[in-house]
């Protein structure tokens, strides 16, 4: 959502359904300059990091101004006003909470949840006051009161059962005749701390509240009309699927598709409850429904890549068991919470692909008492997805007609899963991407 005129498309779909609980992100490009800012403050540059601040404020401020001046009403004026004094509270918020960062020189990673999450709280409130402006019975929830959470921040576990013993509060909001308005993305630890679900959190949070609520239907709305078979922004070609199972449009989303946050469909599918993923620009294109049994009959059901990954390749030391040394290894990537997302296993060695990541230096310093580390960067991971098993001999030999050996870092093929990933160097990824999708769509 980065223009009012965008605001107001979301508040006529929500106006569409009778008793909808809405979750919200936060407008465009803040929550890469919130980050940037906490960077900025933890490098000693305050006077930039504030800099972006005032340009969040600005940018929100003009936001709710044109969206009132477009849409006239006689509570504009108390609207405005409401909406002034939030974005100015979280804004100088912000701007204490970089100076922190600034005098410990050091960004901790529960301080960046707690500057990450402004976006979301900032445009849930906003959403929820400009709704006002057309009659609409919206009301701000703090997501704080609903989304309990562990404290591993950057990445925190939900507290499924205290989600769903909150939940019941927005029960009775709707029964008041109140749509509820919450930011995603955002929680809350034990000691009421702020933390984030990750990348997409959003996402999550409204399949957590949809789960614990026992939703008829989660819908996604975002920028596309569904999910597709490739990331449409990079693969032009890439074709929409009208259907798919939870467990494949998991996998999309663990595998790099932006559409979805990795974890957004466990509370949904433990409820068997249908996710659509709609375009709001397009409100009546049909978009992608996701339920429990999906078939195809294509070759391949979907290819995702994700970039800035490494090869971490560990080699035992000859005084170390094969047993015990990968277990010890495996161990260490469980203590660190680094999931692997593809892997090449022998006695001696192990090469393990995954996100590059700051808990990166600490695994290798932990992993240098079982072997020697080698670490390649710059990768990147093209997966594809849904293969029909019968075609598998086919599709190895049409993928390497189009990539050659020599570029091609490690290849993995999970039967269970079935799903074939190739590694390669970052740089060529998107172009080995459009290869592979051009052979086999």
């Amino acid at each position: 959502m980065n223009d009012h005129q965008t605001w107001k498309q979301v508040l006529e779909i929500i106006k569409r359904y009778e008793y909808p609980v809405v979750i919200v992100s936060a407008t465009a490009r803040t929550t890469r300059q919130l980050v940037e800012a906490s960077k900025l403050a933890a490098m000693g540059n305050l006077e930039k990091a504030h800099s972006i601040a005032d340009e969040v404020h600005e940018r929100h401020q003009k936001l709710v101004n044109d969206f009132l001046n477009e849409n006239p009403h006689q509570k504009n004026q108390l609207i405005k006003e409401s909406c002034d004094k939030k974005v100015a509270e979280h804004i100088s918020k912000l701007k204490k909470l970089l100076e922190y960062v600034y005098k410990q020189q050091d960004l901790a990673d529960g301080m960046l949840d707690a500057i990450a999450s402004i976006g979301e709280q900032i445009s849930s409130y906003l959403l929820a006051q400009c709704g006002l402006a057309l009659d609409m019975l919206t009301q701000f929830i703090d997501a704080k009161k609903i989304i309990k959470t562990d404290a591993e921040y950057g990445k925190a576990t939900p507290n499924r059962a205290l989600i769903g013993q909150k939940s019941g509060s927005l029960e009775t909001v709707l029964d008041s005749g109140f749509t509820p308005i919450i930011g995603g993305f955002y929680g809350e630890a034990p000691d009421g701390t702020t933390t984030t679900l990750g990348f997409e959190g959003s996402d999550y949070s409204a399949s957590l509240i949809g789960g614990a609520m026992h939703a008829q239907a989660i819908e996604i709305w975002t920028d596309v009309s569904g999910i597709y078979t490739s990331d449409p922004r990079f693969i032009t070609d890439a074709k929409p699927i009208a259907e798919l199972s939870y467990f494949d449009a998991t996998e999309m989303a663990y595998f790099g598709a932006k559409v979805l946050h990795p974890s957004t469909l466990k509370p949904a599918q433990e409820r068997n409850i249908p996710v659509f993923v709609k375009n709001m620009f397009k409100p009546n294109d049909s978009g992608t429904k996701i339920i429990r049994e999906s078939g195809h009959n294509r070759d391949v059901l979907a290819m995702s890549f994700k970039p800035e990954m490494v090869l971490l390749t560990v080699s035992a030391y000859e005084t170390v068991m094969g047993y015990s040394f990968l277990t010890r290894v495996f161990a260490a990537l469980e203590r660190h919470r680094l999931p692997v997302d593809a892997v090449n296993t022998t006695e001696a060695s192990v090469t393990i692909a995954l996100s590059d990541s700051i808990k990166l230096e600490k695994l290798s310093n932990e992993l240098i008492e079982v072997g020697t580390i080698t670490i390649e960067q710059h990768k990147g991971l093209v997966s594809l997805i849904g293969i029909q098993l019968s075609s598998m001999k086919d599709l190895n030999q049409q993928v390497f007609e189009v990539i050659t050996k020599e570029e091609v870092d490690m290849i993995t093929f999970t039967k269970e899963k079935r799903i074939l990933s190739v590694v390669v160097a970052e740089e060529r990824m998107v172009e080995t991407a459009q290869k592979i999708h051009s052979k086999l769509f």
